[in-house]
């Protein structure tokens, strides 16, 4: 995928936001999402936005439209065809992701349109289902819009991230990408742990010891990160992918 978008944007830009729009538009539409990588998708494209070969805002842009055409579409094809989707073979195939769905629905509404689009697997029906239960647009669509408006930034970050630090200190003893990827490492390793900590209140050894050790390695990492020769050059490539 990574190639075939670069053979796009050698050939032109409007044709890698175009391939970027189809794939956004599967990605969000029912059912479809369920083939669709859209994860790793999105973080390939970040990189060549973080790279500098695609446009920050015009991806955003056309990420927001045909996400946005995509849920309205499994929205109206739930609102419309619920009846008969119930007996559709791949419905059935689906049942239980379909069910879960209708849980996050029935006791989040609105939150769970919202949320729903940045975790878990039920993200590529909970618009379809929604029109299955006949949820209002007035409740649908101001969550819906948001979720996609966000949607887009959040999943390229990663990738921008990976992407603006190609290149970065290959002639340095201390490989910046590389010292990057074990500062993000670290620094969810942390805190994931301070969170379950809190949470379990220290009963577990792991937790006990990890926290402290993880929390310090993050920080270590994460100062050597800021005061590497190459972080102003990171910090003025991640400042022209946004300028």
């Amino acid at each position: 995928m990574e190639e075939l978008l670069h053979n796009a944007l050698n050939h032109s830009a409007e044709l890698a936001l175009l391939l970027l729009f189809a794939i956004v538009l599967a990605e969000s539409t029912a059912l479809i999402g369920l083939i669709i990588p859209g994860t790793v998708l999105m973080i390939t494209m970040g990189t060549l936005i973080g790279s500098g070969k695609m446009d920050f805002w015009l991806a955003c842009g056309v990420g927001f439209v045909a996400a946005l055409i995509g849920d309205v579409l499994s929205y109206w094809l739930g609102f419309r065809y619920r009846r008969k989707l119930h007996r559709l073979q791949l419905i059935r195939q689906h049942r239980r992701l379909l069910l879960q769905a209708r849980h996050v629905l029935r006791h989040h509404g609105p939150i769970g349109i919202f949320v729903g689009r940045f975790l878990g697997p039920t993200r590529p029906v909970l618009p379809m289902v929604a029109g299955m239960l006949s949820m209002s647009p007035q409740r649908f669509m101001p969550a819906c819009i948001l979720a996609c408006l966000l949607w887009s930034p959040t999943y390229f970050l990663p990738g921008i991230l990976a992407g603006a630090a190609y290149g970065l200190g290959e002639t340095h003893a201390t490989h910046f990408p590389t010292l990057l990827f074990i500062s993000a490492i670290l620094s969810i390793a942390a805190i994931w742990m301070i969170s379950h900590s809190l949470k379990t209140n220290w009963n577990s050894r792991l937790l006990t010891v990890g926290t402290p050790i993880t929390s310090l390695a993050s920080a270590a990492a994460v100062y050597l990160l800021i005061s590497h020769p190459h972080a102003d050059n990171y910090g003025e490539r991640l400042w022209k992918v946004i300028a």
